[in-house]
């Protein structure tokens, strides 16, 4: 689903698409995310973004920012982006921190948790359960002691009464993540979700966060 406040998601799930064209895309898409970007300015951009900033020297700024554990920096104003080592992002990276920055608006979170649906992606709830929750309790079935320890593995922290196992991470600044879990029980099957704050809609579109929520189920499995 088109975002508002940007242009459309290209990067879905269909591996069948052409790389080339995909790739095309993206940076396309970059490009329209920095133009949205530049007059901007860098501090309200980070605050909105609860995104931290040093200044360095004629008016460049880093603004700096974790993706599921992992460090970037957003170098200001040129907007290139790098993991902790100095590394260029990769092209899906550097995109998901663009549509970020430029949709932040500040809302604060609203400390509950939903499904993908109620933050605007009733289409895409369906598929993102079979392909991340569904997927994640097949894989798992019972062993949720492998489960606890790939989670924590992968950076996760633990939340309390929420069904037999419930972990959170910070895909972005302000883009909590949730999976929930529920072992087997009589004729049931194992059961997983992946949940957002109420807020999610305020940071990222529904396509951009089911995109978040798969790349971490696939990180729950490798």
């Amino acid at each position: 689903m088109p975002s508002e406040k940007s242009d459309a998601w290209p990067f879905g799930l269909d591996e069948a698409n052409n790389e080339n064209k995909r790739r095309h895309s993206l940076q396309q898409l970059c490009a329209q995310y920095r133009e949205k970007l530049t007059g901007r300015d860098p501090h309200k951009l980070a605050r909105l973004a609860a995104m931290s900033i040093a200044d360095e020297k004629n008016g460049s700024y880093i603004l700096g920012g974790e993706h599921l554990t992992r460090e970037y920096k957003i170098n200001w104003p040129s907007l290139i982006i790098t993991d902790h080592n100095g590394q260029p992002a990769s092209l899906q990276t550097e995109t998901l921190w663009l549509h970020y920055l430029e949709r932040a608006d500040g809302q604060p979170l609203a400390g509950r948790w939903v499904n993908l649906s109620e933050i605007g992606g009733l289409f895409y709830q369906q598929a993102f359960q079979g392909y991340c929750g569904n997927m994640l309790a097949e894989y798992w079935g019972d062993n949720i002691e492998g489960l606890r320890s790939s989670c924590r593995a992968n950076g996760g922290w633990p939340l309390p009464h929420m069904g037999d196992l419930a972990f959170e991470w910070r895909a972005l600044p302000r883009l909590p993540v949730c999976l929930c879990y529920r072992l087997p029980a009589e004729e049931h099957g194992a059961w997983a979700t992946i949940l957002f704050d109420a807020a999610a809609d305020h940071y990222v579109a529904a396509d951009v966060a089911a995109i978040v929520g798969k790349k971490l189920a696939d990180r729950l499995i490798s």
